[in-house]
């Protein structure tokens, strides 16, 4: 990892979530919405705001479906980081 990349991680981690995942789930338009930010700034913070789906399981679903790498899980929120090797 970059000293550009650690620095990028660090200001997301104290920014506020960008994305927040609420009753409906992951939808398609979220997921465009998580790809264009990953493609527009390389890392983007989550918060899970329904406690009835599974953090690490919806975040590694996320990652997955948006082609992302999972950087951290820490309780309702997690962060994403774009895999270049897509």
């Amino acid at each position: 990892m970059t000293p550009e990349t650690r620095r990028n991680l660090k200001d997301v981690v104290r920014g506020g979530a960008e994305i927040r995942i609420g009753k409906r789930g992951l939808t398609e338009g979220m997921k465009e919405e998580i790809r264009r930010h990953l493609k527009d700034h390389g890392t983007i913070k989550v918060r899970l705001l329904d406690k009835s789906m599974d953090r690490r399981e919806l975040a590694e679903m996320v990652a997955r479906e948006t082609e992302s790498e999972l950087v951290e899980v820490r309780g309702r929120t997690f962060i994403l980081r774009k895999d270049d090797s897509h």
